[in-house]
């Protein structure tokens, strides 16, 4: 700022100020701290602490055992059976002498394992389902009696009755698949493994059958649907009148072939 007022300043012969200057710089510095961002620095312990968010993720597993009422009974519904069906597989990639014996017993004994589960905790777990025979030793000769029960009136998880169901339903076709690659192979010794991965299944397949339902009035409607479907088909391409024209045709060659053998030997 430049003063000019004519009293505040006066000025010597030489050019030098008397008085106060008359020029005046006001300079200000402003010691305030300012709010600017700072971007983060990255370091080693960020990232040490960013894995084990990412890690803590749920799997695919864990998110679909979340709607089951008792995930711990469907890992064992499945577990058994996922391990006798890979130990089949794989069993054969290990050339070794004792190979065949070691597969056979390591199958059969989970197979064993897997149908005492299913038959007692499983079935009575996931879908309120049992059965067992009971023998009567009254009189002379023992009797087996065949026992299925279900509980009434009883809330059952669509997750859990969904997964018995459909692994009860596939396993034996798994192990029917197995018997049929067997036979074109003709490995018949490792059909005494298939055989009895096929009956132990189909037994509680049975079984389980018995004692719902509601399984029994799927499996007659699924029957009635297949032998509807079926009359429909044969009616909508004519397959019956086909085959009347066939067993005629296949009839007059046979009357013909027939009257030409006779009068040739005549």
């Amino acid at each position: 700022m430049i003063n000019t007022s004519p009293n505040t300043a006066q000025y010597s012969t030489n050019g030098s100020s008397t008085g106060v200057n008359d020029l005046q710089f006001m300079t200000t510095i402003h010691h305030s701290p300012q709010n600017v961002p700072i971007p983060p620095v990255p370091t080693l312990n960020n990232n040490q602490q960013s894995q084990p968010q990412q890690e803590q993720q749920p799997s695919y597993i864990s998110r679909l055992l979340e709607s089951s009422a008792h995930p711990t009974t469907c890992i064992f519904h499945v577990l058994f059976k996922a391990l006798a069906i890979i130990t089949y597989l794989f069993g054969g990639l290990f050339q070794h002498s004792l190979n065949f014996i070691t597969v056979t017993v390591c199958c059969i004994l989970l197979l064993a394992i897997d149908f005492w589960v299913v038959k007692n905790i499983t079935g009575r777990l996931l879908v309120g389902l049992r059965w067992w025979a009971q023998v009567d030793l009254d009189g002379n000769a023992d009797e087996t009696r065949w026992i299925f029960e279900s509980k009434e009136n009883v809330k059952i998880n669509s997750f859990d009755q969904t997964l018995f169901w459909t692994v009860l339903y596939t396993t034996p076709i798994v192990w029917g698949g197995f018997l049929i690659v067997g036979l074109m192979k003709f490995n018949f010794g490792w059909l005494i493994t298939v055989s009895f991965g096929i009956a132990s299944n189909c037994a509680n397949v049975y079984g389980y059958w018995q004692c719902s339902k509601d399984q029994k009035a799927k499996f007659q409607q699924m029957m009635e649907r297949g032998a509807q479907m079926g009359a429909v088909n044969a009616m909508k391409y004519n397959l019956f009148g086909k085959m009347a024209s066939f067993a005629t045709s296949f009839g007059s060659a046979t009357g013909a072939g027939g009257n030409s053998q006779q009068s040739t030997q005549v």
